[in-house]
């Protein structure tokens, strides 16, 4: 009995495994579909940027005045660079400007088995 107990525990653990969202699919969707983008994102959405004195310092931005994201935009690899970082529950995209001063950090999180945008830090002169 103990053993089937364990045995099950086993293939739980394995299904709820199996069943995380695909960060690429998800990202493919967060930029393809500003609905889904919107429902994607922890609001309030906390972030830093630089304040006009190039501090860095924090904000929050509500659901209204959230601007959507264009992320996987082929065109701006004339003047930007992106590397994406994925571990096992956080993924980060780095967006550097060739010579042009953009500098963010997009923080993507997996709660619950979803990806969601949890936070960026924009430190672009």
């Amino acid at each position: 009995m103990m053993f089937l107990l364990g045995l099950s525990s086993v293939t739980l653990a394995q299904t709820s495994k199996a069943t995380s969202e695909d960060f690429n699919e998800f990202f493919k969707k967060f930029n393809s579909d500003p609905k889904f983008q919107i429902t994607r994102v922890i609001f309030p959405l906390k972030y830093k940027a630089n304040n006009e004195d190039f501090e860095l310092s924090d904000y929050t931005m509500t659901k209204e005045k959230y601007k959507v994201l264009h992320l996987n935009n082929k065109a701006d690899e004339r003047y930007l660079k992106r590397t994406l970082l994925i571990k096992k529950n956080k993924a980060t995209l780095e967006e550097r400007g060739l010579d042009n001063g953009i500098y963010i950090d997009y923080i993507f999180e997996l709660k619950d088995n979803k990806w969601f945008l949890k936070t960026f830090d924009d430190q672009s002169t």
